[in-house]
């Protein structure tokens, strides 16, 4: 056996070269595999969501770790998408929120057992006339309804909200939780305070918040300001990321490798599985869960996407009840809207009568 360094560094250059040649070969594979998959990897938003009061004042605040809406407050709700050149009005609406700023009619009573519903914009309403304005007319006299939904949360937002009911006082007896397959990698998040400044005034925004507030006057010419810099940011971070040499000459890898970290972390190290067994131990049979279909879903077959199925394995794991909104809810692709993903008026309807029937079968 030698020792000789120009043999040492013979092999060693022989295996580098050999895995390269390797990290090449997988990559032109891989990239045959998943090509679709990279071209949506750089999708840009083509949506800007504008939320307004009476006062002017941002709509949202924080409450620890999460947030609602101003309590007792008027909010008109509008949502613009991107139309080639132009832009589209996809919604425009108002709903009021009660003493805890949630979107519903009535004020809470802490003195009557409630019936909470929890869940993310769906539950909330977004896009159109809260579907739960109905259920609460309809339950009045009988039970003390309660509107947990708020958009963009999942099951540990859910948690932390209903944790925060239960100190103040509030009696929760029964629970249903319509929710969405993305729901279950959500993390728990608030408006961090340049938003909510930007939320206050327009000309706090730097355009990249997300939410923004509704002017005055002539929404378009504020959305086409946000625009301008969105086409601006998005161009800088293409430009940053094509620079990055493993993205850009092994840009499959790249994404397998952003795969396997976001399915362990769906998996061993996601927040939302240990918040929803907490809320299934604490309420027992007192809780059902819905499992509400996004128009994705639909159009690809009907079924869950693996996210859902792994949240429906997870609560069928833990023994709670599970009604399969892809089959009793009766929603179908017409029921969306044509841009925004929410339902729209009529698969709201559907929605209502679905957690309707849940509720009277719970109680």
């Amino acid at each position: 056996m030698t020792n000789n360094p120009l043999t040492i560094l013979k092999n060693i250059l022989i295996a580098i070269g050999s895995l390269f040649i390797g990290l090449l070969l997988f990559e032109m594979i891989a990239s045959l595999i998943i090509g679709k998959e990279l071209s949506n990897d750089h999708e840009r938003s083509r949506r800007y969501m504008l939320f307004g009061t009476a006062d002017q004042a941002p709509a949202f605040r924080n409450q620890g770790k999460i947030f609602t809406y101003l309590p007792n407050t008027t909010v008109r709700a509008t949502a613009y998408y991107e139309d080639g050149p132009g832009l589209h009005k996809e919604y425009d609406y108002e709903f009021k929120t009660n003493n805890l700023g949630l979107v519903q009619k009535r004020n809470i009573d802490k003195d009557l057992p409630s019936t909470l519903v929890l869940g993310d914009s769906f539950t909330e309403g977004q896009g159109a006339t809260p579907w739960f304005y109905d259920l609460e007319d309809k339950n009045s006299k009988t039970i003390q309804m309660i509107n947990g939904g708020l958009l963009g949360t999942g099951f540990a937002q859910w948690k932390l909200l209903n944790d925060q009911l239960v100190d103040s006082g509030i009696r929760i007896n029964k629970v249903i939780v319509p929710f969405i397959s993305d729901d279950y990698q959500r993390v728990v998040w608030n408006f961090p305070e340049r938003f909510l400044n930007c939320l206050a005034d327009s000309k706090n925004c730097k355009g990249d918040e997300g939410y923004y507030p509704k002017p005055e006057k002539d929404d378009e010419a504020f959305v086409s300001q946000l625009r301008k810099f969105r086409d601006a940011e998005y161009a800088d971070k293409s430009v940053a990321k094509e620079k990055k040499f493993f993205r850009q000459y092994f840009s499959s890898l790249h994404f397998i490798w952003g795969y396997i970290k976001n399915e362990y972390k769906l998996r061993f190290a996601n927040p939302n599985l240990p918040a929803m067994e907490t809320l299934i131990k604490q309420y027992g049979n007192n809780i059902v869960f819905i499992h509400i279909p996004t128009k994705e879903e639909l159009e690809r077959g009907n079924t869950p996407n693996p996210l859902g199925q792994l949240a429906r394995e997870k609560i069928a794991h833990s023994g709670a009840k599970l009604v399969d909104g892809f089959k009793n809810c009766g929603l179908e692709p017409a029921d969306y809207f044509m841009n925004d993903p929410h339902p729209n008026p009529e698969g709201y309807k559907k929605i209502a009568r679905c957690v309707d029937k849940t509720m009277q079968e719970l109680h």
